[in-house]
């Protein structure tokens, strides 16, 4: 397949413009300035180590084949429950390449990750100040990504830009902290405002960004800059949550958010929950639906089993989750009110857009009367769900540990080292416990910050070198 491809490429002198493009970005990649290949002989041993390590990257990605989920077909169809950033990103290249899109979509991916991954890679070997064997093991994490099992550039779904996204996210943050970089705070907002419509799960993730830059100028936060600072980085919020429910008014004639975090999010409540719970809900509707879903996961045996141990119930949840979420409990939802007789006065697409953003208010309420009701079943579910996806309780709470114990040191008196610690573990905990509530934790959700981890580990190694 990849050999047609690239013999209709020769056909109309499509290579040429690749090449000429790939020789760019090399040395972009590597310089930051424009260099022709055969001046790379003259490059550091560093930087020819960096180049035959993005090159052998480029051509693994370049070379498979382009992977379809089932979210793939989501974000093509521009369904309802999908974020604007990549349904436009997929919905353009799929319109402009044609029959190549899948071949573009995968050279984007790659090429846009490797780049972040190497202003990543450059910014906390100067700022954590890593030794050439830190730097190779930094490395390694950060590429391990584009690799089995997770294939982020060939998988056609939002992981493709949002790793690369997020990485550059925590580079600038991590400039204007502690490099005093405040020019970069406009491509701080403008990354996360990207990221964020790509993957959801980091929207409070500048809320961590905001409380160290507080800790850090505590003692001048009255000035005019830091005020205007911390504004941006927490109002950059609101201007993220305002941009998403303007896409869903313009696309589907609703001004709301992206209906699928309570869709997800009940699953855990509705698994450990009893099938005589839908008589908490209130209204009719809810009611009703929340009893057709319990029906159905009686039926395909889906609820949770008496007896289990807590990591029995959390693994069946964790191979089950999109069986009981969008199979059964969604699909419920969308049917009723699919079949419901709809509100007068609705145009074709908030007819065809309705029922899911009504879905969503439903799961709300499922959500936090289950979770009210059964609340001793689902914090044993959410702790276990945390803590799979440190694969190991020591882990987490190694983690927690220098949370807090960072927090404690910054609080009383701001050194940079703990500082970062401080970053560091908020930004790994704050994405774990937003996963295990609305999900289950899977590597794809949580690869994220396998980069920081490494760092906590460094740094907390360092520290107590220090301490000694």
């Amino acid at each position: 397949m990849h050999y047609a491809i690239i013999w209709t490429l020769i056909q109309t002198k499509f290579l040429l413009r690749l090449i000429k493009f790939l020789d760019l970005f090399l040395s972009t990649l590597i310089f930051f300035k424009p260099m022709m290949f055969q001046k790379y002989k003259q490059l550091p041993k560093v930087s020819v180590f960096l180049f035959v390590c993005y090159f052998v990257v480029f051509l693994f990605c370049i070379f498979s084949d382009a992977i379809y989920s089932p979210d793939t077909y989501s974000y093509l169809r521009a369904m309802p429950y999908r974020q604007l950033g990549y349904v436009f990103f997929l919905k353009s290249y799929s319109f402009v390449f044609g029959a190549y899109f899948e071949s573009a979509v995968v050279f984007t991916h790659t090429v846009f990750s490797l780049f972040a991954v190497h202003y990543f890679y450059k910014k906390v070997a100067q700022i954590f100040n890593l030794n050439r064997l830190t730097k190779v093991a930094i490395l390694a994490v950060l590429v391990f990504p584009f690799f089995p099992p997770l294939y982020i550039a060939n998988n056609l779904c939002s992981e493709g830009l949002g790793y690369g996204l997020y990485l550059l996210f925590v580079a600038f943050g991590l400039d204007l902290l502690f490099n005093d970089q405040k020019k970069h705070l406009k491509y701080y907002l403008i990354v996360y405002l990207i990221l964020i419509t790509m993957r959801g799960q980091f929207i409070f993730s500048t809320l961590i960004f905001a409380g160290v830059y507080f800790l850090i100028h505590r003692k001048t936060i009255f000035h005019r800059m830091h005020i205007f600072t911390l504004i941006a980085l927490c109002g950059i919020i609101g201007v993220s949550s305002l941009t998403e429910r303007s896409y869903h008014k313009l696309k589907d004639g609703f001004f709301r958010p992206t209906p699928l975090g309570f869709v997800s999010a009940s699953t855990a409540p509705v698994y450990v929950s009893d099938i005589t719970d839908y008589k908490l809900i209130e209204q009719e509707d809810y009611q009703e639906i929340l009893r057709m879903s319990y029906d159905a996961l009686i039926q395909k045996d889906l609820l949770l089993k008496p007896n289990q141990t807590p990591k029995e119930a959390y693994l069946f949840f964790h191979e089950n989750l999109p069986k009981i979420c969008n199979q059964t409990v969604l699909d419920q939802a969308v049917t009723f009110y699919t079949n419901k007789n709809l509100p007068d006065g609705l145009t074709e697409q908030q007819m065809l857009s309705y029922p899911f953003f009504e879905s969503e208010a439903a799961c709300r309420v499922f959500t936090i009367n289950l979770i009210k009701d059964n609340f001793n079943k689902w914090i044993q579910l959410f702790y276990t769900n945390i803590t799979y996806g440190f694969h190991t309780p020591i882990l987490f709470f190694f983690v927690v540990f220098m949370f807090f114990l960072s927090l404690i040191k910054t609080l009383f008196s701001y050194q940079k080292h703990y500082a970062l610690l401080f970053l560091e573990s908020s930004l790994i905990l704050s994405n774990a416990l937003f996963i295990a509530f609305a999900s289950h934790s899977i590597m794809r959700y949580l690869f994220y910050n396998y980069a920081l981890l490494f760092l906590l580990f460094i740094s907390s190694l360092k520290l107590l070198k220090r301490e000694r």
